[in-house]
Parts: structure tokens; sequence; C-alpha cells
């Protein structure tokens, strides 16, 4: 059971082209909660002074729709290193479990450009909202070595946060914006409303994050000059595609963010069903070695 509960407001545009809360959203409602959770406890340096996420997991399991009533979501900490800390989250609606995450941090020193060791009364915040860690399935580790389908990504100004760097939300926004633009490019009937002139009002199938794990792995900041990702299909299963994606600083080619995605066909009803055969085609055609 989490040990922290924070209620988050929902807004009309945390809803997607297909009607649900999307899922970036979701990272942003455990961002929220984390935030919360850091600035009630005696010690919130962890918040004022800085922390940076490394990685993050992250499991859908049923839509969120847009309320009056806001998402619960409980946390806890579920490891506590020396210079890091783990926690997990649960997201709910109508006291349904719709998503889970986890999430290794840790504090930085933003002057010094560092990560620091965690205080004692840090520590002890942590202590006391401690809980048992849940189990993850391991998704693909990968490597795309310049494979993949290019997008240009450019930060905008409101991307950044409070330590001017890019957010680790807004981040998911860049590899969902490559994840459809790519997947569109790789077979044109994956495209969303709004590409390739589809409108809202058209039949197009229904596509949805399952699961997600992104590693952190240098940070990002606000520049005219794009950053380039590319995204490639690393997995073709019977309902699903698990796609990787690597955001790099095309000036020194070095990789800033790795993220691994299983993108699952829905029917009408909400149901899995079988890919495409074009779409299951054209991605077997494509995959990463």
């Amino acid at each position: 059971m989490p040990a922290f509960h924070a209620l988050v407001p929902l807004r009309w545009s945390d809803l997607d082209a297909q009607g649900h809360i999307n899922n970036v959203s979701v990272l942003d409602f455990t961002q929220e909660a984390r935030a919360l959770f850091m600035a009630k406890s005696p010690e919130p340096a962890l918040l004022v002074n800085g922390s940076v996420l490394v990685n993050q997991q992250v499991e859908f399991l049923r839509p969120l729709r847009l309320s009056e009533q806001p998402i619960d979501v409980g946390l806890g900490a579920t490891g506590i290193g020396a210079a890091r800390f783990s926690m997990d989250y649960e997201l709910r609606q109508d006291d349904e479990l719709c998503a889970r995450v986890s999430t290794l941090m840790c504090p930085f020193d933003f002057e010094r450009q560092r990560v620091r060791v965690l205080q004692p009364a840090e520590r002890e915040c942590l202590r006391q909202v401690s809980v048992p860690p849940g189990s993850w399935p391991a998704l693909p580790t990968f490597s795309l070595s310049g494979w993949g389908e290019p997008t240009p990504l450019r930060a905008r100004w409101s991307d950044q946060d409070r330590y001017g760097h890019v957010n680790n939300v807004r981040i998911l926004d860049w590899v969902q914006e490559a994840r459809i633009e790519a997947t569109a490019r790789i077979d044109p009937g994956m495209a969303r409303a709004g590409q390739q002139g589809r409108s809202a009002g058209d039949h197009h199938d229904m596509w949805v994050v399952a699961r997600q794990d992104v590693q952190y792995l240098h940070q990002l900041s606000w520049r005219e000059e794009p950053y380039l990702a590319l995204t490639a299909p690393l997995r073709v299963g019977r309902s699903s595609v698990t796609l990787g994606c690597e955001i790099s600083d095309p000036r020194d080619s070095s990789v800033r963010v790795r993220c691994c995605t299983v993108l699952v066909h829905l029917d009408e009803q909400g149901r899995p069903c079988p890919l495409p055969v074009s779409t299951r085609t054209a991605m077997a055609g494509r995959l990463a070695a």
C-alpha cells in the first residue's frame, strides 16, 4: 500500500486524440505527487535544491478518462541508497488501479553539476514512506547505433523546469512525437488523426502504450538547434509492437535519452487485437539488429 497520497485534478488538455488521458499526462501526475510529497516533507531540499530522474518504468493498465474528480496518486519509497532513491506509484480512478510507475532518482547539486549524497534527514523522510518494491517484467535492452526513423526535435522554452533543463515529462512528449511520426512513416496505416490528411472523424486503428521504460542519460537544454530522435521496432508480437527510441545531440552524437515502448493495437471495444498485415510486414522489415 502506498504511504503518501496526492489528489491531482484533471484538465481538458490532458486528453489525447483518442478521447482518454494521454500517457504523458499520467507521468505528469506522478511528478506532481512526488513534488507535493517533497514540498510537504520536513526536508524539502530534494525539491528545492533538485533531484534528477535516472530511469522510469511505467505500466498502463486501463485508460483514464476526463472527470471532475481528481486522480489519486499514491507513492512510497522502495529503496534508499547513499546517493539515490527509488519510488513506486499507483494511480487510481474510481478506486480502480489504472497505472503504476517506478522511478530511480539522485539528489543533484546543480551548481557543481554533480550527484550529491542524501543527507541523514532526507533519508529519514524517505524511510517514513517506505513500501515493498513492485516487480517489473524486463523490456528489451538496445542500442540503435544510428538505425531508425529520424525525427528532429526542437526544445521549447516552456519545456524547461525550475532547474533549467528540459523536464523529464516533456522529454516523453518528444518520445511520443518521434514515435507517432516514425510509425506513420513505416506504415501509413498507423497514421493518427491530423496526419497524412486524416481527420478526427475518420476511422483509424487505435494504439495505446502498455509499457514504457525510460533511461535519462544526460540533461537536455533549451536551444534553437534541434536534437535528433531515432525510432525503430525492436520486437513484433501478435497484437503489439515494441519500439526503441534514442534522443541524441547531433553536435557530438551522444545519446541523451533511451526509451523502450510497448504499443498495443486495440479493436473498437478497447481489447487487444491482431496487428494489421501491413503493420506486421512493415515493422518486421525495419527491426533493429
